[in-house]
């Protein structure tokens, strides 16, 4: 139809057709609230989300229910579908049926909802696939427990919908990545169980390749409430309010939702934030209230470096060696002895021990020779014995003058020193890997650990670190943090004098 157009309106209409955002303004959808059908006027998550996708082609998607998530991605489908002149294949998956046979029928509702104009002529409009004539290019919804799955077929990109409900969801994430080849796969899901597949993949982004767009209840405008005159917050709520920035009308509509739902669903049907959507509850080795003032610093790649180290300071280094197969990671985490705040993490879990040995001998010296804490068992046997072969005195022994070996007792030693510098409130910020591998520590026999097919490897490093520093003489540490205290007042003094007028330069 739009080629019958006058050639000036086509020019027109390029680009409301050619920007996804303008061209599902000419959609319609159904509300949600009244069944009726109204223009897409699209929010402000929505937006964002749709100029996000362009320069991705792995999106991982965190958000809570009723957003308008789901309703979205399936116009950016048909604008892909509406626009390419091949004849690709965009599909949809959904954990069951009906749902499935929802997306699908919702894709078929917006493109008949465009202007007559610019309504395309359909060969193939069914419950399963919508196929445009001109082009061949396919809109296809499958169900996540079908027989076969995606395997007959080549798809040129992929929305998976509530992918933390599939039953099985690596083996379907696995077959969708096997057929797609170059395209792009959306993941959204509001989140299910912690330690699930999602949750991984979720974990381990941006190094797993995949982009996190999170979307959380406080930032949605319709969940709000106005507040009675007398709302008065309680701790919880105050928190909320310091952190977010919470209004009461937003307070007063959690408070009916927890009233009705209960906090835990609530916490997981409506997630404020990482903690909330994967929350381990009475398990948890670290409490929320215990990590919650740690400040979050996000950093890129295998090396996190949070300040330069300074020559006058002392260092102890927490080091977890894997076999460097893929797997569990190798790690480095480094203390400063003046400031006892992590200042250094490595991690990588391709790195064999003994090309890790010289990374930890090489970071060890940058750090004015770290006191080295090493397991020896296992295949931190390597590592130590490399550093000792590279000639590196500075390792620690205990009162036997024997390597650390990690046993039940020994790695709960470890534990419980870090925790005890985190419940006291002595560490100040946190790198957000780190953080969160600690707020998924669970105890479910003596030690903690991570949940089955989770890592906590930086956070092994961190307590091996903390347990470290807690024997090195105290006579280093008062030195360390006496030289840290010349050194700020020597800054605060350059820093006046510099601040202060020249004087012949007064009345320039």
């Amino acid at each position: 139809m739009i080629d019958k157009l006058p050639k000036k309106i086509r020019i027109e209409l390029e680009p409301i057709l050619n920007d996804p955002v303008k061209f599902i303004q000419l959609l319609k959808i159904q509300d949600k609230y009244s069944g009726k059908l109204v223009k897409f006027t699209p929010n402000q998550e929505q937006i964002e989300l749709l100029h996000k996708l362009k320069g991705h082609k792995k999106v991982i998607i965190l958000k809570p229910r009723q957003i308008g998530i789901s309703t979205v991605l399936r116009a950016y489908a048909l604008w892909s579908t509406y626009q390419t002149k091949d004849p690709l294949k965009f599909g949809v998956i959904s954990f069951h049926e009906r749902s499935a046979k929802h997306l699908r029928k919702m894709d078929s509702m917006m493109h008949n909802s465009l202007p007559n104009i610019l309504r395309k002529n359909l060969s193939i409009d069914n419950s399963t696939t919508l196929e445009f004539a001109g082009t061949g290019a396919q809109l296809c919804s499958f169900t996540a427990g079908s027989k076969g799955g995606t395997r007959s077929f080549t798809l040129s990109s992929v929305h998976l919908s509530e992918f933390a409900f599939y039953d099985d969801g690596e083996e379907m994430l696995a077959q969708v990545i096997a057929t797609i080849g170059e395209g792009q796969i959306i993941i959204e899901s509001t989140p299910n169980k912690p330690g699930d597949v999602f949750h991984r993949l979720i974990m381990g982004a941006p190094e797993n390749g995949w982009h996190l767009i999170s979307y959380w209840w406080h930032q949605h405008e319709r969940y709000r409430l106005p507040a009675p005159k007398d709302f008065t917050p309680n701790e919880d709520e105050k928190f909320l309010i310091k952190s977010y920035g919470c209004t009461y009308d937003q307070l007063n509509w959690r408070r009916q939702q927890v009233a009705t739902i209960g906090l835990e669903k609530f916490r997981r049907e409506y997630p404020g934030c990482l903690d909330d959507a994967f929350h381990y509850a009475s398990s948890s080795y670290f409490t929320l209230d215990d990590i919650r003032e740690i400040e979050e610093i996000h950093f890129d790649g295998q090396e996190r470096l949070y300040e330069e180290p300074r020559d006058d300071d002392v260092y102890a280094m927490g080091v977890d060696v894997a076999a460097g197969v893929g797997g569990d990671y190798s790690t480095i985490t480094v203390i400063s002895m003046a400031t006892l705040q992590p200042i250094y993490h490595y991690r990588n879990n391709l790195i064999s021990p003994s090309g890790f040995a010289d990374v930890v001998l090489k970071i060890a010296q940058w750090f004015n020779d770290a006191r080295i804490l090493c397991e020896s068992n296992n295949h931190g046997h390597v590592v130590i014995y490399r550093l000792r072969h590279m000639g590196y005195k500075n390792l620690w022994l205990d009162h036997n003058m024997k390597d650390w070996t990690t046993t039940t007792k020994s790695k709960l030693d470890a534990y419980e020193t870090l925790r005890e510098y985190v419940t006291q409130g002595m560490i100040m910020k946190m790198d957000a890997q780190v953080l969160a591998e600690l707020r998924a520590l669970v105890v479910t026999k003596v030690c903690p650990e991570a949940p089955r097919g989770m890592h906590d490897d930086l956070a092994m490093s961190l307590a091996l670190a903390y347990r470290c520093l807690r024997d090195i003489p105290r006579r280093k540490l008062t030195l360390a943090r006496r030289n840290l205290m010349d050194v700020l007042i020597s800054e605060s003094r350059a820093k006046k004098i510099k601040d202060q007028p020249i004087p012949w330069k007064k009345n320039v």
